[in-house]
């Protein structure tokens, strides 16, 4: 056997071995959940009348599941601790506005809006506000969970590919 060929041989022996030690990473990091809050809270500053206040309290328990089930790489947390003490991504969502008067279908369309942001290892990479409306329901609770439900399914696509300043839903 030749020297040249000797080298050639060499030389794709360990591009093989640095190709296979290197290829699983991707696929590891592909994999990694994305950690949300288990009960999506309402913005301090947020516009939310209050008799929907007093009447919706499940209002921010639909969407975290919604999200779930549109995205199989979120796990839910229980709590803000949770969400931020260890490395990795984590979705900050919260409810920003909702616009609904009492009286169910009987008293117009309901909003709801929201805003989240993606951080990375503590940097945020990516956000978005979202807004869903319905009018189909029993009650204006009712209307609300069809409109965080549509909302999650939002979010959860758009964790496939996020983006800075995105806007979600109709």
């Amino acid at each position: 056997m030749s020297r040249g060929r000797r080298v050639v041989e060499f030389v794709l022996f360990g591009l093989l071995v640095v190709g296979g030690s290197v290829g699983p990473a991707p696929a590891a990091a592909a994999d990694e959940k994305v950690r949300v809050l288990d009960e999506t809270p309402v913005a301090s500053v947020a516009d939310v009348p209050p008799n929907v206040r007093n009447e919706c309290r499940q209002m921010g328990r639909d969407l975290p599941n919604a999200i779930v089930r549109a995205n199989r790489n979120v796990t839910l947390v229980k709590t803000p601790k949770e969400l931020t003490v260890r490395r990795g991504k984590y979705l900050v969502v919260e409810i920003t506005q909702v616009r609904a008067r009492g009286g169910g279908v009987m008293s117009g369309p309901k909003h709801l809006a929201v805003r989240g942001v993606l951080y990375e290892n503590g940097k945020e990479i990516a956000d978005f506000e979202g807004q869903r409306g319905s009018m189909g329901g029993a009650s204006t609770c009712s209307i609300l969970e069809k409109a965080e439900k549509a909302l999650g399914e939002d979010i959860g696509r758009w964790l496939e590919r996020p983006h800075p300043h995105d806007r979600l839903g109709g």
